[in-house]
């Protein structure tokens, strides 16, 4: 397999991740509710996890091409759901799905959309 078919493939894995973690977590009007309802957050966190899991197989040339996609802090989510699962804070992992994952998840699909991927 390619570099570019890994990434491709990566990439696309990446963007389902990332749409079930939003749709995870954006059925819920509060971070309480999320916090509230053990299989959804955990769905949630499990889904990030992933997600960070494909980006950080990706190659440097396709990261540097996704330049907008704040890699640093997507891992630093993860790091945080993996290593502090007890820790984490569910109101801030609520604020970034619905803040921040909305705008990464566009970036990707025009990049993928860009590339002819699907």
């Amino acid at each position: 397999m390619t570099a570019v078919s890994r990434d491709e493939l990566l990439l696309l894995e990446l963007l389902e991740h990332l749409e079930y973690a939003y749709e995870d977590v954006s059925q819920f009007e509060t971070a309480e509710q999320l916090a509230a309802s053990r299989r959804d957050r955990n769905s949630a966190a499990k889904e990030i996890e992933q997600a960070q899991e494909c980006a950080k197989k990706l190659t440097d040339e396709t990261t540097n091409n996704l330049s907008q996609v704040p890699w640093k802090e997507l891992r630093g989510l993860r790091n945080v759901i993996v290593h502090e699962y007890g820790e984490v804070e569910w109101d801030v992992l609520y604020d970034t799905v619905m803040t921040d994952f909305p705008h990464v998840i566009q970036i990707i699909r025009d990049y993928c959309l860009v590339h002819q991927l699907t």
